[in-house]
């Protein structure tokens, strides 16, 4: 298919790439698949852990840290508040904001020194990063302006070979 604009290309040539480089088993089994521009944008949903997902990007900073306290203590890891990080990071700027991504490369050595600590200090790096992470989201417009969204799979044609077919959705 043929795009008009530059804008189409690039964008029929970023999601080629993801493709590719997930692989047509796991692209299928995570929803992903090429995109019209015709399609209406949906929420992408994360499953049993939504709710803290969504959470993390509609609570204000001054307000989640005492919230994600009490998670802790309630029995939440720290390794989930870290993935529901990534994830409500993930789904809010799509790697597309500077400063976000650098708050989502910051998750895993918060992570990281976190295990370093004595027990009782290790939330602090990562309650302090996922703090940073929520006031970036919010800065950023929150669930508002989410930049990923769930797109729905064409079949594979039958007859075709799927990785090469995959190839030239690609191109």
């Amino acid at each position: 298919m043929v795009r008009n604009t530059r804008r189409e290309f690039l964008g029929d040539v970023g999601r080629g790439m993801l493709l590719a480089g997930l692989g047509t088993t796991l692209a299928g089994d995570l929803g992903l698949a090429y995109v019209r521009g015709d399609e209406a944008a949906s929420t992408l949903s994360f499953g049993e852990m939504e709710p803290l997902v969504a959470l993390m990007q509609d609570t204000l900073p001054a307000k989640l840290t005492a919230i994600l306290v009490d998670k802790l203590k309630s029995g939440t890891s720290l390794r989930t508040l870290v993935a529901a990080g990534a994830l409500a990071n993930a789904r809010t700027f799509g790697g597309q904001d500077y400063i976000g991504f650098h708050t989502f490369m910051a998750l895993a050595p918060a992570y990281r020194m976190a295990q370093e600590l004595p027990t009782a200090l290790q939330p602090l790096p990562v309650l302090k990063v996922l703090y940073r992470n929520a006031n970036r989201i919010q800065e950023f417009g929150g669930r508002k302006s989410e930049v990923l969204h769930p797109v729905t799979a064409d079949p594979i044609p039958s007859g075709v070979v799927a990785g090469e077919y995959l190839r030239e959705v690609a191109r």
